[in-house]
């Protein structure tokens, strides 16, 4: 969109999108706008179906309730997707961000090659959308996620090591799977997962203008958000912080490099090495040589055996929960984030992790922040990229990279 009457319309959606649920003169003063303006923005965006008014309760419990202003939460929706080694993750969400439907479905390992995971996930994302369809919603978009790298402008994926993709054009594939049903763009799972931990530190009046979410799924990437806007470094390829090197002459990587962040703090390493060290222990239900049949398998049998107290398991997500730290440590000292977030299947973990990795991070620290706890657990789980990829969807209107409804 172009010229300044839209720019102040994007202005006010913006606000809303962050802030909302918030009353008139608070949105006018935000967004910087006169009462006169703001009000002629909001019924125009009311128009659209984009905006309503809602109820609140008056301050206090007393008087009349207080009419404020947030996304309309009835017309329209917008979807994500999640493309996974061993998942495919799909949802569908109100314009505020409430989850009207999620589904998750297993992809069998043998089907990594690109045409038969799209098959998959094409398969789940109708399912979704046939469902969202019978509750009279109109679908904006959907958007896609992926962990690797992605080139987010043609929506290619550069190089997916946990699928083992090199530029595949998934933003076509999946367009083409759509027969047209909806607009699609895709990035990956750490930017998605930035924007929807971003939104909902804002809607709880925190501040989420700096901070960096760790995936903790497929690989560890990092989505980097600054000044309110994800950056993405001059090639588009910033945050592919699990290649770090940790240790000198360390594990081999995938990336056919030693010593990599992943190799001591990814999920696969962690799952591996937690069932090493719990295999043959007395009392132990895990199996020596036994190889889970995914990555998600893996983990659900780790966190079963670390909630039954097995030790060799504890002590071994305890020292993962030390690189893990070491590692933040490194990237909080290169960004200087407000907060370094965990996300992703950190947060299943994080109840024998986390306190050893806010002790190795502190240590790592030149100069530790002591008024605010920068090492964070996500709330989000490992949904954050799908919710993000559709947030994303939204974003594109605000962004006024695709023109708002009329």
């Amino acid at each position: 969109m172009t010229g300044d009457t839209d720019k102040t319309v994007l202005t006010v959606l913006r606000h809303l999108v962050e802030r909302g649920p918030i009353s008139r003169p608070d949105l006018g003063a935000g967004a910087g706008f006169a009462r006169a303006t703001t009000s002629a923005i909001v019924n125009d965006l009311m128009r659209r179906g984009l905006v309503a008014e809602i109820a609140a309760a008056p301050s206090g419990g007393r008087g009349r309730p207080v009419a404020l202003l947030d996304l309309d939460d009835e017309r329209y929706a917008v979807t994500g997707l999640e493309i996974g080694a061993d998942r495919v993750l799909a949802a569908v969400y109100s314009l505020r961000g409430r989850e009207l439907l999620r589904i998750e479905r297993s992809a069998e390992v043998e089907s990594v090659n690109p045409r038969a995971l799209l098959r998959r996930a094409a398969t789940v994302l109708h399912e979704a959308l046939d469902a969202m369809e019978e509750d009279s919603r109109t679908l904006l978009g959907v958007g896609v996620s992926v962990a690797g790298l992605v080139d987010a402008s043609s929506g290619t994926i550069k190089y997916a090591p946990s699928l083992g993709w090199r530029d595949v054009a998934l933003s076509a594939g999946v367009t083409e799977a759509l027969g047209g049903r909806a607009p699609v763009l895709i990035d990956n799972n750490a930017n998605f997962a930035a924007l929807a931990e971003r939104r909902h530190r804002q809607r709880d009046g925190g501040n989420a203008d700096s901070l960096v979410y760790l995936t903790g799924t497929y690989g560890i990437s990092a989505g980097i958000v600054t000044a309110g806007r994800l950056w993405r470094g001059e090639h588009g390829m910033a945050g592919e912080v699990g290649h770090l090197i940790v240790e000198a002459d360390g594990r081999r990587c995938v990336c056919g490099r030693r010593g990599c962040f992943e190799t001591r703090a990814g999920l696969s390493a962690i799952v591996s090495d937690a069932l090493a060290a719990a295999a043959g222990r007395p009392g132990s239900r895990s199996r020596a040589g036994r190889e889970p049949a995914t990555l998600t398998a893996g983990l659900n049998e780790i966190v079963s055996l670390a909630q039954a107290g097995d030790t060799g398991v504890i002590n071994a997500l305890g020292e993962a929960g030390r690189w893990v730290g070491r590692g933040a440590a490194l990237v909080c000292a290169m960004l200087d984030p407000l907060a370094v977030v965990l996300g992703g299947d950190y947060a299943r973990l994080a109840p024998w992790l986390l306190a050893p990795a806010k002790e190795a991070f502190r240590d790592s620290l030149l100069m530790p922040v002591t008024e605010v706890e920068q090492l964070e657990v996500s709330v989000l789980g490992p949904w954050a990229p799908t919710e993000g990829a559709a947030l994303a969807v939204l974003l594109s209107f605000v962004d006024g990279v695709r023109e708002l409804p009329a």
